[in-house]
């Protein structure tokens, strides 16, 4: 159980650091010409690090949930903001994409998804360190 629970929030840390750099890094080819290296790096960033990351946290997480048989309102609440984190987690593969396909986004869409996914984190976090009652 303490194994799965380590596995657990490594898979955590990797996954909401990489959502976090994400945005950041789509920020900084709002409006430059010839980005093409960096949205490669943000492709590789994202597919080989935070997509294999979130899968990780999900399954260990789902089996710590299983293990414990927890059923509390709180976890209903944290499950609802961490279906919220894989909406950010969708839509920066999507600013990836369009990046590539069109152009990179605007600074101000890559600040929006940086300061949401950073909101909706930090209230899991909290949610499952708090634990309330």
């Amino acid at each position: 159980m303490l194994l799965l629970k380590a596995v657990h929030l490594g898979a955590l840390i990797c996954w909401t650091g990489v959502l976090l750099y994400l945005p950041a890094l789509l920020h900084g080819l709002a409006g430059r010409d010839g980005a093409l290296l960096h949205l490669r790096f943000a492709r590789l960033v994202f597919v080989a690090g935070a997509t294999p990351a979130a899968l990780l946290a999900i399954m260990s997480g789902t089996a710590l949930f299983v293990a414990d048989t927890i059923v509390a309102p709180w976890l209903v609440l944290k499950l609802c903001l961490v279906a919220g984190v894989v909406l950010c987690h969708l839509v920066s593969g999507l600013m990836i994409l369009r990046a590539e396909q069109v152009s990179p986004p605007t600074g101000r869409y890559a600040s929006t998804l940086g300061v949401l996914t950073g909101l909706l984190v930090g209230a899991t976090f909290w949610l499952a360190l708090a634990k309330p009652v």
